[in-house]
């Protein structure tokens, strides 16, 4: 029995009008479903990260949040965990090293954070008290320019005599986002031509290149003892994951330093809150 020659038949289940439209339909259906993903993922996904908030008292998750005083100086609005939520740091007037964070967490939850509780000695056990008297001071400002907060850490003895001794067990740079535990993102070293006392570290808004133009990284002043009284003001420059100080003062150094204003009022004070 000779089969059936299908060569010639049409498939008429797919070339029926009525397939075509139907196929036409879930092709738009398909296209219109990864249109709305797309539009979706990307808006999601839209570096809302890269935007700064205005007023660092109005919480904005997801945004860069300015860096700036309050209007007495005496605390640093910054979003020191990277969380998206605007923490506080807080240092006496001098800023002299009895620095504490205090970050802000879900349903006004509060976490508190000393500074000095993350400074080591030479031989990195931990110093659960490392107070300014010892030797320890720290900075906070945007070094690197990247829109985050960053620290500096130093740990210096101080001289018993009129003659510099190099006394240095921590010279150090953590990048932001700092996290509660402030290890930062990533570490450097500040690379001091001298490990002598350091009396002062301090890190002041960065130069404008022009009128109305955005400051520059935040600068890291230090305040470094010569020897027999004398002090000489240096600044760190950043290099790589560095900041390296060059061994040449800054002229008015003593009166530069005294000239900051109080707290971290020189870092710029905030808007005031609508």
């Amino acid at each position: 029995m000779r089969g059936d020659d299908i060569s010639g038949r049409k498939n008429t289940s797919v070339n029926a009008p009525g397939a075509q439209v139907a196929r036409r339909r879930r092709w738009l259906w398909v296209g219109s479903i990864a249109v709305i993903a797309a539009v979706g993922v990307g808006w999601y996904a839209w570096p809302t990260g890269q935007e700064t908030s205005a007023d660092p008292h109005v919480r904005h998750p997801g945004k860069l949040q300015p860096i700036c005083a309050s209007p007495d100086g005496r605390t640093l609005y910054a979003d020191v965990d990277g969380d998206g939520v605007v923490d506080e740091v807080y240092d006496s007037k001098d800023r002299d090293g009895r620095t504490v964070v205090t970050f802000e967490g879900p349903g006004n939850k509060r976490a508190r954070q000393p500074v000095w509780s993350i400074v080591t000695t030479a031989k990195g056990r931990l110093k659960a008290h490392a107070s300014p008297e010892e030797g320890f001071r720290a900075a906070f400002g945007d070094l690197d320019h990247d829109g985050r907060v960053d620290m500096a850490v130093t740990y210096t003895a101080l001289p018993e005599s009129d003659d510099p001794v190099d006394s240095a067990s921590m010279h150090e740079v953590r990048w932001g986002p700092l996290g509660r535990d402030l290890k930062g993102r990533s570490r450097g070293s500040i690379r001091m031509s001298h490990g002598y006392y350091i009396d002062g570290l301090r890190a002041v808004a960065g130069t404008r290149p022009s009128a109305g133009a955005n400051p520059g990284p935040a600068r890291l002043l230090v305040h470094q003892t010569t020897g027999d009284g004398a002090f000489e003001t240096y600044q760190g420059q950043k290099l790589g994951h560095d900041l390296v100080v060059p061994d040449e003062p800054l002229p008015r150094w003593a009166q530069e330093f005294a000239e900051q204003k109080d707290g971290w009022a020189d870092l710029g004070q905030c808007p005031t809150s609508p």
